[in-house]
């Protein structure tokens, strides 16, 4: 044990506000349009303070579908203005839960007023962290759930595969087409100044979407899962979802355990993380590092030439009040598309240019190491970043600002899924973007 962990050097700090719309909002989550008529339980913005000598970082998840550029980067800015800490160390995700607010569209029913609540909400709860910073001791774990995340992709008997938004059940499930990552991941920092409770970051690939299709606001599984452990320990909590970008919480043939409610589903979550708080390791070390990138991807141009069938059933579209009604969907099925997203994802690859930029954050406290993705990462692509780390354990965090929607695996490009009709880049995307952060961390190691 390094003298540095005995004697910690990082401070941290929590601060969480209510991010709950007293007003009608349209939701997220769903092709269909659905107007908010209250909430079953709170939405929140969680803030992470991290101190060190001269440096402060903020990082923020947020009980939101996505972190997009629309409401992000004026978040960011106004958050900066508000404390003063440069814009590139101001983080925010979101917890991808699908039963919360649409606020990118500036159509949608009150996304606008909804924005400028979250510019007051987030400097509230940045200035409340950076109120709270305190020296802090690094402890983390992992565990293997069993049966808790699924892959939403399946092998059929006929030997093709059906999956979420495409294909077919009737020829028999064989089963999931590729492995889930099962990881739950705890990082705790241990404060001992008297009077603050201890940092729980928790962190599971799975998607939110057990609730979507109900008209009241959640947090879905993630605030059930992080309110227990919070119960349970005493510790400030926030969820953070891994790379979940083909996983979901349940089965999509049999309903198993814990399948059906949100509440339950995330009290066996919040359930496994407490028990892997019992088995954690105190970090070597404390040394806060940063880094960010830019990479430059190729897009995705398939299936243009289906460009004028697409402007076919738009019009359509037009006609018939948007592509959620069921004449929208009936149009999309009658011009020979699996879905109204594959109608959509040709129209906006119209407009993309040739290339497109992401970028990538990523930090380490002692050989404890964070990484940041501004996309849905698959679980493939995640287990493929923590085991070629050269770190003890890396936190994989998807859906981080500037959210550029999923990014499919060769396997999901190879049967066609859903995540691959619909994504902004060119097959190969994944697996650079993964080499891309391990030689981040390599180089963060390195320092």
């Amino acid at each position: 044990m390094t003298q540095d962990s005995l004697n910690p050097t990082i401070e941290i700090g929590y601060g969480r506000v209510d991010i709950t719309p007293d007003y009608p909002v349209g939701m997220a989550g769903s092709a269909a349009s659905r107007l908010s008529e209250g909430a079953l339980d709170p939405l929140y913005m969680t803030f992470i303070a991290l101190r060190q000598e001269e440096r402060t970082l903020l990082v923020a998840t947020m009980d939101l579908v996505g972190a997009y550029e629309e409401y992000t980067a004026p978040t960011r800015t106004h958050i900066s203005l508000a404390t003063g800490i440069p814009e590139e160390y101001v983080i925010l995700n979101s917890t991808h839960t699908h039963s919360s607010v649409s606020c990118r569209n500036p159509k949608s029913t009150n996304a606008l007023r909804y924005r400028a609540d979250l510019l007051k909400w987030a400097e509230t709860g940045a200035k409340a962290a950076l109120e709270d910073l305190s020296l802090a001791q690094i402890w983390y774990g992992s565990t293997q759930t069993e049966g808790m995340t699924w892959v939403r992709h399946y092998k059929m008997a006929d030997g093709t595969y059906a999956g979420a938004n495409y294909g077919s059940f009737k020829s028999g499930v064989v089963g999931h087409a590729s492995e889930a990552d099962q990881e739950m991941q705890i990082v705790k920092f241990s404060r001992a100044c008297a009077g603050k409770k201890d940092v729980v970051l928790m962190n599971f690939p799975a998607h939110a979407t057990i609730n979507q299709k109900s008209l009241l606001l959640s947090a879905d599984f993630p605030g059930p899962a992080r309110e227990y452990v919070a119960e349970k320990t005493g510790a400030l909590v926030a969820y953070f979802i891994a790379g979940g970008g083909d996983q979901v919480p349940v089965s999509r043939v049999i309903a198993e355990r814990f399948s059906t409610d949100y509440q339950v589903y995330g009290e066996k979550i919040g359930q496994i993380a407490v028990a892997c708080m019992d088995n954690l390791t105190r970090a070597e070390g404390s040394k806060l590092c940063f880094s960010e990138r830019t990479f430059i991807g190729k897009s995705n141009k398939a299936d243009l030439n289906r460009a004028d069938e697409a402007l076919a059933v738009k019009a359509i579209w037009d006609q018939v009040g948007g592509r959620g009604t069921e004449e929208g969907r009936s149009a999309a099925k009658e011009h020979g598309f699996s879905s109204v997203y594959e109608v959509t994802a040709i129209l906006n690859r119209m407009h993309f240019a040739e290339t497109r930029s992401m970028v990538l954050n990523a930090l380490s406290l002692g050989n404890v190491s964070f990484i940041f993705a501004p996309y849905e990462m698959f679980g493939s692509s995640a287990m493929q970043i923590k085991k070629n780390s050269p770190y003890e354990m890396t936190f994989v965090i998807s859906c981080s600002q500037n959210h550029a929607g999923y990014l499919p695996s060769e396997l999901g490009w190879r049967i066609r899924c859903y995540e691959a009709q619909i994504t902004r880049f060119a097959p190969g995307t994944a697996e650079q973007l993964a080499e891309e952060y391990v030689d981040m961390l390599k180089e963060m190691k390195q320092s």
